[in-house]
């Protein structure tokens, strides 16, 4: 009887481990998939609204627009023997799209964000009148007045701004022309540790752009192709993130450490109305 009990409870104890090992994979490959089919839908909404970038053939309106506050760039370190580092960068992103008669401001921006990661909002302001500078300027207004606040929780207007994902920790864009080079005002300024903005066409918002000597204008006012890169933190690690006390060293380090749990997507898109 004894031996019996023995091989029982072996078998037992056996069967509960392969069980708990397979859950456990189970459950790792849902928060995969579930991290993958998020990133990718992020990745495919943003790509498509920048791929339809219209240029108002205006220097006063802006076709394309992106840039960060300082306190949105941030390091990301894996705990490794090869100490291996990233940089984060949370941009905020307007596009102009004409469609029909309709003129659309559309722009994406990180809110409520704790330690470097945070909530991705869609912003739409659409307007079916000619599109006069004071008219576009009442569209793109609205949507700085929230993005470029470096205070946190930003305020977002919800008649504009709309929730898209959580535990965003990177969003950034690269423009580039048909040749494939980055534009020369923008070239040694991509991770910039200060509040930097770029704006196609470039004398739109001169004041705002750093080194305006080495301003180059675009032909058409848009750019060839741009590189877009999101990075999606797990839900898990974004919650503990969440719980943590607001901008403390615990979030720094819990993020700085979490580089496995990100997942980076990047994509080359083309834009359709640009000059080639």
């Amino acid at each position: 009887m004894l031996v019996s009990v023995t091989l029982l409870v072996v078998i037992v104890v056996g069967l509960t481990a392969m069980f708990v090992q397979t859950q456990r994979a189970f459950k790792a490959g849902v928060k995969q998939s579930t991290i993958t089919d998020a990133g990718h839908a992020v990745l495919d909404m943003v790509a498509d609204d920048l791929s339809q970038i219209s240029d108002a053939q205006d220097p006063h309106i802006v076709n394309l627009g992106w840039g960060w506050v300082a306190t949105n760039t941030s390091t990301n370190w894996q705990d490794s023997p090869a100490n291996v580092y990233r940089t984060n960068q949370l941009q905020y992103i307007f596009a102009l799209v004409h469609t029909n008669t309709q003129w659309m401001g559309i722009g994406y921006a990180v809110s409520n964000y704790a330690g470097g990661a945070g909530t991705l909002y869609r912003y739409l302001s659409i307007t079916n009148a000619p599109l006069t500078t004071n008219a576009f300027t009442n569209i793109i207004n609205t949507f700085l007045a929230g993005s470029m606040n470096p205070s946190s929780p930003r305020y977002f207007d919800p008649n504009f701004f709309h929730r898209v994902a959580d535990g965003v920790v990177h969003l950034k864009i690269r423009a580039f022309d048909q040749f494939g080079n980055e534009s020369p005002f923008e070239q040694g300024l991509d991770y910039a540790r200060v509040s930097t903005s770029f704006f196609y066409p470039v004398p739109a918002y001169t004041n705002n752009l750093p080194n305006n000597s080495l301003l180059v204008v675009p032909p058409a006012g848009l750019p060839a192709t741009v590189q877009l890169e999101v990075g999606i933190l797990e839900p898990e690690a974004f919650d503990q993130l969440r719980a943590l006390p607001p901008n403390s060293l615990a979030q720094t380090r819990l993020l700085g450490s979490a580089g496995g749990k990100i997942q980076i997507y990047r994509q080359n898109i083309p834009i359709a109305g640009a000059t080639r």
